[in-house]
């Protein structure tokens, strides 16, 4: 029996594995077919229980199907991701109203205002010492093409040979760019083509799919502002790893690991914000940025959004409040210098000393003298600081117009500590697994699924102190009988099913061992619809497939089974 393409059968294995009364519930919603009713169970708060094993399996009960991407009769999942996005507008406006005032010292005679002034340019002070005072020069930004859609390329034409040759849209504010621009082979190829720029207003709002119940809003960017915001967000990467030692592009790990060590230890926090790239208000921003350097990043945000009203639908152009969006380029470095700035003059301030809890080389820190990397940790909106420190820090973010996500927020006594999408409980880890999109007429693509399962009665088992594989073996055997035989290590990801080696299909050819695998062959689109110039612009970016074509984000994948050599 099936429920929007969910297997009952299998389903029901797993919630009889986990066996608790919220396992119970999800089962008796899903023999119904209210799969909206098992996504609106509320998560399990972690702080309610003292049993690793009982949240771990009311956790994973909650979330196996909660974020399935389905479409669910009566449910409008648009109009709340709209409504979603003028609650930050809204917020916005309050910060910027708010923070106005603190742009000239002179404004201010209230001492508690005065203090707040002092505060504010010490952070400014911060981010210059890490960022310099001015972005890199104009002929030194690295413009580069994002994989997916801008304000005037539509799916299923987003490849970046596609973009090449469609009219470019930029904000006019961007057009300071276009002297470096026209120098690429992207902008030699528009201006032999003869196509025409499109100076647009700004973005466009879009959303995609998130749940069964709501979409998450995105920002679809002009091209050429993307481009660029891309360039401006690597070199604030770059300057702020070579200042502070702190490399975004390992930060992830580094946080999962303090995670893991504060779920015991109880000496970090462990902080999400929500909603926090729509709400960097603008002033924030002006606030804390060097001026040549909010200059060059206002000049290439939007400012303004084509947006649907949250009364009616109707499309028109909004003047944006927030600085920026997802789909912006460099908001994710930017929230991330901002975040780090102002908790690093906050533990200032309180006068943080002593030593990390454990060798900085195990977090992987580069090691500097500021606290990021050693006594904070921060990617985006993930922030960890030292535990007694939190509930101030939290006053300062709510002072500069940001909202806590307290169901992804630990402190104090709790033994509960996530971040960077990994859960822990008492040093064990106890993420869940979810299921996010299901393959009905496709049973090839459910291996990811199924090495899933095997992964949470793992996990399960490494709790409960005993394994019993008896619900993957149900999955297993749903799968198409070539694919059943496809097994071996964890290490090759989603091309085997997961297995002991005894089970492994193996084959030794002049003293090489070769594993049996599934491989996926993308769709190709061959040069022939493009000119020669195309095709060498798209490699001098390093993108396509060298001589035999490029792949479209997003395109049909054909299995195969083949073999991979494995020492």
């Amino acid at each position: 029996m099936r429920t929007y393409g969910i297997n009952l059968r299998l389903a029901l294995s797993i919630m009889e594995e986990l066996g608790t009364a919220r396992a119970l519930s999800v089962a008796i919603l899903l023999r119904s077919g209210d799969v909206a009713g098992v996504m609106s169970l509320p998560t399990p708060n972690p702080v309610d229980y003292d049993n690793i094993e009982r949240y771990f399996c009311d956790r994973q009960a909650s979330d196996l199907f909660r974020k399935l991407q389905v479409n669910l009769p009566s449910i409008d999942r648009r109009s709340p991701t709209i409504s979603k996005w003028w609650q930050g507008e809204r917020q916005c406006y309050r910060s910027n109203e708010r923070l106005a005032k603190f742009e000239n010292r002179s404004n201010l005679s209230d001492p508690s205002e005065l203090a707040v002034f002092d505060f504010l340019s010490k952070v400014r002070k911060t981010i210059t010492s890490w960022v310099g005072s001015k972005p890199p020069s104009l002929d030194s930004i690295q413009g580069r093409f994002g994989p997916g859609s801008t304000y005037s390329d539509r799916e299923p034409l987003t490849t970046v040979a596609d973009k090449m040759v469609s009219n470019p849209t930029l904000t006019p504010g961007s057009a300071w760019y276009l002297l470096n621009w026209v120098g690429t082979k992207w902008g030699e190829n528009i201006a032999r083509t003869g196509r025409d720029l499109v100076f647009v207003r700004g973005n466009r709002f879009a959303t995609v799919p998130k749940t069964g119940l709501i979409d998450r809003a995105i920002a679809v960017e002009p091209a050429i502002n993307v481009f660029y915001q891309l360039g401006l967000g690597r070199a604030i990467r770059e300057r702020l790893r070579r200042a502070t030692g702190w490399d975004l592009d390992h930060a992830q790990h580094i946080h999962r690991l303090v995670a893991c060590e504060a779920s015991v230890s109880r000496e970090f926090a462990t902080l999400d914000l929500s909603n926090a790239s729509d709400t960097v208000s603008l002033e924030l921003v002006r606030l804390l940025l060097p001026p040549a350097w909010f200059a060059e990043l206002s000049a290439l945000r939007s400012p303004y959004t084509f947006v649907p009203r949250e009364s009616d639908g109707k499309k028109g152009w909004c003047k944006l409040e927030k600085f920026s969006s997802m789909g912006n380029g460099f908001t994710f470095e930017l929230e991330t210098l901002i975040f780090s700035a102002l908790l690093e003059v906050y533990l200032s301030e309180v006068d943080i000393v002593g030593p990390s809890p454990v060798p900085l080389h195990k977090w992987g820190s580069g090691g500097s003298d500021c606290f990021l990397g050693s006594r904070s940790f921060v990617f985006g909106d993930d922030i960890i600081l030292p535990d007694q420190h939190s509930e101030g820090f939290k006053s300062i973010l709510r002072f500069c117009g940001f909202s806590l996500n307290q169901e992804k927020s630990f402190s104090g006594a709790s033994s509960f500590r996530e971040s960077c999408g990994a859960d822990f409980m008492s040093g064990v880890d106890v993420r869940a697994f979810s299921i996010k999109v299901l393959y009905e007429n496709d049973p090839w693509k459910t291996l990811p699924h199924v090495n899933g399962i095997r992964k949470l009665l793992e996990r399960l088992a490494t709790i409960r102190g005993r394994l019993n594989l008896r619900p993957w073996h149900l999955w297993v055997d749903s799968l198409p009988i070539p694919l059943r035989g496809v097994r071996g290590p964890e290490d090759l990801g989603d091309c085997v099913l997961h297995d002991s080696p005894d089970r492994w299909k193996v084959k030794v050819v002049d003293g090489i061992r070769w594993i049996r695998i599934v491989r996926w062959s993308a769709e190709e689109i061959p040069w022939v619809h493009w000119t020669p110039d195309i095709h060498l612009a798209c490699v001098l970016f390093r993108v396509g497939l060298g001589a035999r074509g490029i792949t479209p984000r997003g395109s049909k994948q054909k299995p195969k089974l083949d073999w991979a050599a494995y020492s």
